[in-house]
């Protein structure tokens, strides 16, 4: 599929049957998940179970972490902040769906942006430097005749 493609839907019944499906497709998903964890609810502790039913349980838990993951990749929900009913846009870069307003707040890691630690790091600092200026603005630009009391 091409990179950063957008898939808009303007009309409104449409959309509302897009937004059906998709509830159908995650119910889905989470029926399989309460399925597979009940199953694995069934074996003792790992601990004591001999190399078979071990192997089992593993492939249980290897089989819901498939599904998280294709369920967190596929066009049904956004990667990043998990919205169901929003316009989806494909990041390649990533093999994932995005919504198009993750998308235009840039809140969507590239490698150009560096390492993802530094990125959250930098955000930080400029937030302290703004909550600093706000701060100033509103209490110290006061008389100090308030704060001698």
């Amino acid at each position: 599929m091409k990179d950063e493609r957008k898939i808009v839907i303007r009309n409104e019944r449409l959309r509302k049957i897009r937004n059906n499906l998709r509830q159908i497709l995650i119910r889905a998903v989470w029926d399989e998940f309460w399925i597979l964890g009940h199953y694995a609810s069934l074996y003792p502790p790992p601990l004591d179970l001999p190399p078979e039913e071990l192997a089992e349980l593993y492939y249980l838990e290897g089989t819901r972490h498939k599904l998280s993951s294709l369920k967190r990749r596929s066009f049904c929900e956004c990667a990043r902040c998990s919205s169901q009913d929003k316009d989806m846009i494909y990041i390649g870069f990533h093999d994932e769906w995005y919504c198009v307003e993750c998308h235009d707040n840039d809140l969507i890691w590239y490698p150009s942006h560096g390492s993802a630690e530094s990125r959250w790091q930098n955000d930080y600092i400029n937030m302290y430097y703004e909550m600093k200026e706000k701060f100033e603005k509103k209490y110290l630009s006061r008389k100090k005749g308030i704060f001698d009391k």
